[in-house]
């Protein structure tokens, strides 16, 4: 057996196995919510978004950064960069930057970066509940990542991404670690069209708060001395998933496919997930998506998102690809959330 698909068995039987134990922990109601450092699951990536993150199996490219590091090795470019923002609720902006490069033999390298806007929030104290005094602050939520993917044969491929966390606002600051680690494989079976695709996602270090925010004057009983002490702060895990999709590519005609695709997602915090996404492609220029978000044991009222809606547009200026993506998700109590995004590869 060739030793390649011989270390990608290897890879996928951990894997699997630990998608078949998932539930054992997963999905207790005691427990979801509880999580710390939830920035990590806000999405990146209009394709993906748009398809209810439906694309673990068939995520290629720069978006494969957020959705499965696997995806990255089939970069299409020699270097490639994509920019993104998108308002989830309120004036909270989530901004993005991914850039990737091709090291020929070596694998593919690449570099992301997202960050949430605030905007200015008013002080308020006991004091001054109404803040009336002008003053304002914005918190600081980063999610920084480093991704290495290599295709390990034609059908193959494998990711890591390594994870910076960092949530600050005045006095106070969080950091944790994290990974990504994710396989695809096409042509499952033998079956053209037909891809697998495994990621567990945000594996890492707990988060908790630090800083002089949480100091408070004290004094012992029967002490005249008055001085410093740190108040207890909880630390929690990060929201740590796994995700195994299915999609089948079926070419209508010589210009036009379609792809349908279908993830399960267990959640260490939160209630599993089913996602179901649709992408039809038109001559390698115009892209419709669509997709369902479907929580288990979550009433419909209670699920905040469900349905996804997006449109791609591809084109070639001489030697550069350029590439522009909307994608929008329905929200039940909020306004919907609009990403907008611009590809760019050399």
């Amino acid at each position: 057996m060739n030793r390649k698909i011989l270390s990608s068995i290897l890879i996928m039987i951990p894997l699997i196995a630990m998608m078949g134990q998932s539930p054992l922990y997963g999905g207790d109601e005691a427990r979801i919510g509880t999580a710390a450092g939830v920035q990590v699951e806000v999405p990146v990536g209009a394709r993906g978004m748009a398809m209810a993150g439906a694309d673990v199996a068939s995520v290629q490219g720069l978006e494969a950064l957020y959705w499965n590091p696997a995806g990255l090795g089939a970069l299409s470019s020699k270097a490639a960069a994509n920019l993104s923002t998108m308002r989830i609720f309120n004036d909270i902006k989530v901004n993005y930057l991914g850039i990737a490069a091709a090291a020929g033999k070596l694998g593919t390298i690449g570099f992301s970066i997202k960050a949430f806007d605030f905007g200015d929030i008013p002080v308020t104290t006991n004091n001054d509940m109404d803040g009336e005094s002008g003053q304002t602050f914005s918190p600081t939520f980063l999610t920084t990542g480093l991704t290495y993917a290599k295709r390990l044969t034609d059908v193959i491929s494998v990711g890591i991404t390594g994870k910076l966390i960092l949530e600050s606002l005045e006095g106070a600051s969080a950091t944790a670690g994290a990974f990504d680690i994710g396989i695809q494989y096409h042509q499952l079976g033998g079956i053209n069209g037909l891809l697998l695709g495994v990621a567990l996602k945000n594996i890492g270090t707990n988060i908790q708060y630090h800083g002089s925010g949480m100091l408070v004057q004290a004094q012992d009983a029967g002490s005249a001395i008055t001085d410093f002490r740190e108040l207890p702060t909880a630390s929690h895990n990060l929201p740590a998933t796994i995700e195994l999709g299915l999609a089948y590519r079926y070419d209508i005609a010589e210009s036009s496919t379609l792809m349908a695709a279908g993830n399960f997602q267990n959640e260490n915090f939160g209630d599993d997930a089913i996602k179901f996404g649709l992408e039809y492609m038109y001559s390698d220029f115009v892209a419709l998506r669509g997709g369902y978000l479907m929580n288990q044991n979550v009433d419909s009222d209670a699920q905040l998102y469900s349905f996804t809606a997006g449109i791609g547009l591809r084109t070639t200026v001489g030697n550069t690809n350029l590439g522009f993506d909307y994608a929008y998700r329905d929200s039940q109590y909020f306004d919907g959330n609009n990403l907008f995004q611009l590809t760019i590869g050399f």
